[in-house]
């Protein structure tokens, strides 16, 4: 598996442009819209309070 080692996001007119690093330097681009960057920082909140209730 790959390894995320930087990322990204860029502005455009009508969406976001997510752009992920792997430790190679191998950049992958994805266009995403507002409603789906929102639901993965969600789930990524979400990821992150169930860790915490864990500890």
């Amino acid at each position: 598996m790959r390894q995320l080692a930087k990322f990204g996001i860029e502005i455009r007119e009508t969406d976001f442009v997510l752009r992920l690093t792997d430790d190679n330097g191998e950049v992958t681009e994805f266009s995403s819209s507002a409603e789906q960057l929102d639901q993965m920082i969600d789930v990524f909140n979400d990821l992150m309070a169930e860790d915490e209730e864990d500890d």
